[in-house]
């Protein structure tokens, strides 16, 4: 455990201020808080409310929580899924706790697991998350074998027609992967899906 807080004090004291900077990122400074502490049921309690709103940051912190086992009991399939949200989120770091991770799961168990990932993104896609859209995309891209690039199409067309920039790179890449028939299936899934998401 003191290793843990030590980790989480670091973090706090040497974490660039930018990241401080909004309510999440204010949400989750409380939790480091409450843990130094030593008011951990409240500070996991917080932590894992962050994590459900799609906080990265939070779910790679949970996530480690989850898989040392030193103030909640050991939970690997719960570390895992959220290890590989914040790691769909863009925290590359948490590629370091899925490796450790996948040692004690079978290839069934992470399957499920993201499977319960993609339910989890798409509820925060329809409570309007935009980072989100680009998780999903990554799962359906780079996470299902083979990969569906289908539904990573349509996810990224989503992703651009919300304004996400970053998202129309990736969007042309996966484009020039499909052949007519599943670029208009994708193209015909994409507009169902951001008019359900707008509505």
């Amino acid at each position: 455990m003191k290793i843990l807080l030590k980790i989480l004090i670091i973090y706090f004291f040497f974490a660039p201020s930018y990241l401080l900077s909004n309510e999440k990122e204010k949400g989750l400074q409380n939790v480091y808080t409450l843990l130094q502490e030593k008011r951990f049921d409240e500070g996991i309690k917080n932590l894992k409310i962050l994590s459900e709103q799609n906080d990265i940051n939070a779910q790679l912190l949970y996530s480690k929580i989850l898989f040392s086992g030193d103030l909640r009991p050991q939970d690997f399939e719960n570390s895992y899924f959220w290890g590989f949200s914040a790691l769909l989120g863009g925290l590359k770091k948490s590629s370091n706790i899925l490796e450790k991770l996948s040692k004690y799961l079978t290839k069934e168990q992470i399957k499920e697991i993201s499977s319960k990932l993609r339910e989890f993104l798409e509820k925060r896609v329809f409570a309007k998350d935009k980072r989100a859209i680009i998780q999903i995309a990554k799962l359906y891209e780079n996470y299902t074998e083979p990969p569906d690039l289908v539904n990573a199409y349509t996810w990224y067309n989503i992703a651009v027609a919300q304004g996400i920039k970053t998202a129309k790179p990736k969007r042309d890449e996966v484009l020039n992967n499909l052949n007519e028939k599943d670029l208009l299936d994708a193209q015909s899934l994409s507009i169902k899906l951001f008019e359900k998401i707008n509505n």
